[in-house]
């Protein structure tokens, strides 16, 4: 038997008082390697040691294939987002989260980052993404550490579970986020600031409208669901080594539609094929109840 889906099989085992069922809201039991309510929906586990609780279709696969968390997991080994994880860990230890779920993890390299540091028992994450998840779980198998393909607009976890929910750079459901929420939990909802990549951004768009970017309307959303006790600006520059810049431009949703995408990538790679690429990574981290 895989080790991935024993893995799992023994982190729902200890943790099935944490989840619900996505279609009627009954708690689940373990049987073998499926997770199964009391009016019978079952959700098998997978071999690399993850469960689908998604019921329903979905074309982000599309968009958010192997080869862009590939890549996104390629740059993040650099260091790439170290500097915010270290600003997580920061606000998670000051306010005792002992337990997280990520909402929205993706490839799961930031949750993973936490994970370690803050040592949470237990993290979920979750994403729509099969894709992601598949590529998360066949990466990192953890006691503790526990994914899910999940819907945020349909969380699969019991109510006041949670002492800190992560949103990052990630759509948002704030009604859920409240719900599985003790009341002491917390919210740290991640966005990215007006300079974030603002390098690739030029080069794509050039003077374009297209290279502004503002968080406004997420802010305001934000400030209108949930209550923010404080914000916290990151901001730093990293240079990405000539060999990876192709991860950094495949890594991003914000290369994905755009005009003549081969032509712009093969042209970023000739400009600095000998050279390294500096670029700005800006965030708001705000932390809500």
């Amino acid at each position: 038997m895989e080790k991935k889906i024993i893995a799992a099989q023994n982190n729902i085992k200890k943790y099935i008082g944490f989840l619900k069922c996505p279609l009627c809201g009954g708690a689940f039991d373990l049987k073998d390697f499926s997770v199964k309510c009391q009016t019978g929906h079952t959700y098998d586990l997978a071999k690399k040691g993850y469960a689908n609780l998604f019921n329903g279709y979905t074309k982000i696969a599309k968009t958010y294939d192997k080869h862009l968390f590939s890549s996104r997991k390629l740059v993040a080994d650099t260091g790439l987002y170290s500097r915010l994880a270290d600003e997580l860990c920061t606000i998670l230890r000051i306010y005792d989260a002992q337990n997280i779920l990520d909402a929205g993890c993706g490839g799961g390299n930031l949750t993973c980052e936490v994970f370690k540091n803050i040592q949470a028992k237990p993290a979920f994450a979750i994403d729509l993404s099969k894709e992601g998840i598949d590529f998360a779980a066949s990466q990192v198998c953890e006691a503790d550490l526990i994914w899910f393909v999940a819907n945020l607009n349909n969380l699969p976890f019991a109510d006041s579970k949670f002492d800190a929910v992560l949103n990052i750079m990630s759509p948002a459901n704030y009604q859920e986020f409240k719900r599985v929420l003790k009341s002491t939990g917390i919210l740290l909802k991640v966005l990215p600031d007006a300079d974030y990549l603002k390098e690739l951004r030029r080069f794509i768009y050039g003077e374009n409208d297209k290279n502004e970017y503002s968080n406004a309307d997420v802010l305001n959303n934000l400030t209108e669901s949930m209550s923010i006790k404080e914000i916290t600006d990151v901001k730093y520059t990293r240079s990405v080594a000539a060999e990876h810049i192709a991860a950094l431009f495949d890594m991003t949703p914000l290369t994905i539609n755009i005009n003549e995408r081969g032509q712009v990538r093969q042209n970023l790679l000739a400009q600095n094929k000998d050279k390294d690429l500096e670029v700005t990574l800006a965030f708001k981290i705000a932390v809500c109840m």
